[in-house]
């Protein structure tokens, strides 16, 4: 341990290991070694003995020429070594003599040090000759000041501000002078110095009133540099010059730790502050109305300062790089400063609350600052990228926010009174209008849709994300309303469930209203592609993959389902007269059997009011048909499995099974002759109930009955008892156990398939 502290302590150490010694005689060794291989590979073959001469003149020519760069090389290091000593020598000799010389003038520094004091009386002399001699030198203007102050006055009255500023800097200069001697002074006066304050108080009002000369001048920069640039000059050239005695003084103030008073003036930044207020008074200036005068007060304001900006950039472009100096960069500083004082005035307006299209014309303007309208006008081509934003983020999206909450509201009184309007025209006489297809319809979607392509080609002025934001809006405020709707579709059907007879055309305007809300949908994907591209281009127009389920999906399965409900309003109104002409109570009964009445009113109802359904939109004319086709079925098997009908014979039963075949063919023709696309194969369950009914040979039944049960396995125990009783020839009891050794015991906990039997289950 203590031998590895003394090793990282020794100062050879830190240099790394020390080198090995030489062992030349293992190095004579090992180079023979070598140069024996190295001939043996070169003699490797009789024919090589001819070249040996040839390979001893070539080992002695290396051997010559490793020698001569040994014998430079050591040459070459002797030569530094000479040099190094003798430099060494050199610098010795000069520490010897550099040595003595300090000793000497320590000794002469001690002889002369009484010599101080012997002079004091002499430097008290020269200060106050310094003094009388600065005094006598300003003697002229102190004397004259009254007259200078008066002079220069005169001269800053009659617009002569160069000849003013040479006589304030003449009285400047006296003035700083003696309070500058005063300054130096051991044992300064405070009397002295308050009298001459006092005397030449009167030019510190001259220099505030020269200013305020200057200030007026660059404050009329763009008017003075059209028809009197001269001023201009002039005012800048004093500027200048004070800026260039404040830099003076501010040196010299370093090593006699005096200013004068009011310095440094800082006239240039003041020059500079003058042209901001100058621009921002101009833009505020161009606000001729306000919103009381003229409710296009803020347009006519937006527009003045578009064409004043145009207007005064120009100028600045071509006629003040001549009169400014180049230090300026005037062209590219106006412009920041025009930036700015837009930038400020326009958060004015925002704080003050602007109002319904206030916003968008606000948004509308910021969105073409930076177009040929404003900056890249021809003659301008500014490139706003080095300003920086106009608005800040944060003010955006308040104008964005304020924009999307007067949409929203203007959106649902506009929707509400479409939809108030929409509705006195529901309980007309005459039929709605068709469109080219013969399709009812109202105005109700086109009216609310053309509201929102309007607006959303003013969002699309302003900037694709306040697009999608409205967009996004649309979607929630059509929501809400696909619920308001919905309601009054539902009040409608109430009261003309109240009095049938009113109004005329209920069936005629619900179609229309179905129609409408795929309208909806439709319009909604329309301006969502159109409006937001990029996001839906690759979406595809299969609504069954339901490949997207955002908002606005969503919106259009909500349209879809109040389409639906619009057409069963128009079912159930079918159906109730049908339940009203008795026809469907009749099925499965004596006076059914008798007649055929109940299918002939069936199947002239349904046709009778497919001649409305014909102006539904494809779409909804098949879920229609479809819907009405299962509820048709759904009455024939509720009238079977409810046993109405008690059969005396086998005669009787095979007559109703008949029956019940030739109307399921005959409904089943006239759903085909309206739809092909339809898929009546669900007419089939009421023959195959009727081969039950058939069956002469009970002992057949079973089979029968298992081979039912298969094919429609959503059937319950209770519904396949009933099916069963339905013959006449069986008992509750063996009908019940041949149904449990067909289907087993109903178990809650076992999902059944759907089907015609659950349904019916399930609606009871």
């Amino acid at each position: 341990m203590s031998g590895s502290i003394d090793d990282d302590e020794d100062p050879e150490h830190s240099q790394g290991p020390a080198p090995a010694p030489l062992d030349l005689g293992r190095l004579e060794v090992e180079a023979r070694q070598a140069a024996a291989k190295h001939v043996a590979s070169l003699l490797q073959r009789p024919d090589q003995l001819d070249k040996v001469d040839s390979y001893k003149r070539r080992v002695a020519r290396k051997k010559a020429s490793v020698e001569a760069m040994l014998k430079t090389a050591v040459q070459s290091q002797l030569d530094g070594v000479r040099t190094g000593l003798n430099q060494l020598q050199s610098a010795l000799q000069d520490v010897y003599q550099i040595k003595q010389s300090l000793d000497d003038i320590e000794e002469n520094y001690r002889i002369i040090e009484p010599l101080h004091q012997k002079l004091k009386d002499l430097k008290e002399e020269n200060n106050i000759f310094c003094q009388l001699s600065a005094a006598q030198e300003n003697l002229k203007h102190i004397f004259t000041v009254p007259e200078s102050v008066v002079k220069t006055k005169e001269l800053i009255m009659e617009g002569k501000l160069l000849q003013a500023h040479k006589h304030l800097t003449d009285l400047e200069m006296s003035r700083d002078d003696l309070l500058l001697a005063l300054h130096k002074q051991p044992n300064q006066s405070p009397t002295d110095k308050n009298t001459l304050t006092h005397y030449f108080s009167e030019v510190q009002t001259l220099s505030t009133d020269l200013g305020k000369q200057l200030w007026v001048i660059i404050q009329r920069t763009l008017m003075s540099v059209r028809r009197e640039p001269t001023l201009i000059c002039t005012a800048l050239r004093i500027v200048e010059r004070e800026e260039r005695m404040d830099n003076a003084w501010a040196k010299k103030c370093d090593y006699t730790g005096f200013m004068p008073p009011g310095r440094p003036k800082r006239w240039r930044s003041k020059c500079l502050e003058v042209l901001q207020t100058s621009i921002a008074a101009r833009i505020e200036g161009s606000q001729l109305e306000t919103r009381d005068q003229d409710k296009m007060w803020l347009v006519r304001h937006l527009e003045n300062t578009r064409q004043i900006m145009i207007d005064d950039l120009k100028v600045v472009k071509t006629l003040l790089p001549p009169v400014f100096p180049p230090e300026y960069d005037i062209v590219k500083r106006y412009i920041k400063m025009y930036h700015k004082a837009l930038s400020l005035h326009l958060e004015d307006l925002i704080q003050q609350e602007l109002e319904g299209n206030e916003v968008v014309s606000l948004l509308q303007w910021v969105k073409a600052y930076d177009s040929p309208d404003l900056m890249r006008h021809p003659e301008l081509n500014i490139d706003v990228k080095e300003l920086g934003p106009l608005l800040e983020n944060k003010w955006i999206s308040r104008l964005q926010n304020q924009y999307l909450k007067n949409m929203k509201q203007n959106i649902n009184e506009w929707s509400r009174n479409t939809l108030r309007s929409d509705m006195k025209d529901w309980i007309r006489d005459t039929i709605p209008d068709q469109d080219g297809n013969g399709y009812y319809n109202t105005q109700l979607p086109v009216i609310i849709f053309q509201m929102m392509e309007q607006n959303l080609q003013v969002a699309n002025i302003i900037g694709q994300d306040l697009v999608k934001k409205v967009l996004e809006l649309f979607a929630e405020e059509l929501n809400r309303f696909a619920h308001e709707y919905r309601n009054e579709l539902q009040n409608f059907e109430e009261r003309h469930l109240a009095d049938r007879k009113e109004p005329k055309c209920f069936v005629h305007y619900v179609i229309a209203n179905a129609n409408n809300c795929l309208a909806f949908g439709e319009y909604m994907k329309e301006l969502r592609k159109r409006y937001i591209k990029n996001e839906f281009d690759d979406e595809h127009d299969d609504d069954t993959e339901q490949i997207r389920k955002d908002m606005f999906q969503q919106l259009t399965d909500r349209f879809l389902s109040l389409s639906k409900f619009c057409c069963a309003i128009v079912l159930e109104e079918l159906f109730i007269d049908l339940r009203d002409s008795n026809c469907l109570n009749e099925l499965m009964t004596r006076n059914w059997m008798a007649n055929s009445s109940s299918v002939e009113t069936i199947i002239a109802t349904w046709a009778d009011y497919h001649q409305d359904f014909l102006h539904l939109k494809p779409e909804m004319y098949e879920i229609l048909l479809a819907k009405g086709m299962q509820r048709i079925i759904k009455e024939y098997v509720k009238a079977l499995l409810s046993r109405k009908l008690s059969f005396k014979n086998y005669e009787e039963r095979k007559m109703s099974a008949e029956k019940i075949v030739s109307e399921s063919e005959q409904i089943k023709a006239q759903f085909t002759d309206m739809s092909s696309k339809l898929d009546v194969s669900l007419f089939d369950v009421l023959p195959a109930m009727a081969e039950g009914l058939k069956l002469k040979d009970s002992s057949m039944l079973a089979l029968e009955i298992m081979g039912f049960a298969k094919k429609y396995p959503d059937i319950r125990l209770e519904q396949l008892v009933n099916l069963i009783l339905c013959r006449g020839d069986i008992s509750r009891s063996d009908a019940r156990q041949l149904a449990v050794d067909t289907v087993g015991e109903d178990d809650a906990s076992q999902a059944k398939p759907k089907g015609i039997f659950s349904e019916i289950a399930t609606s009871g």
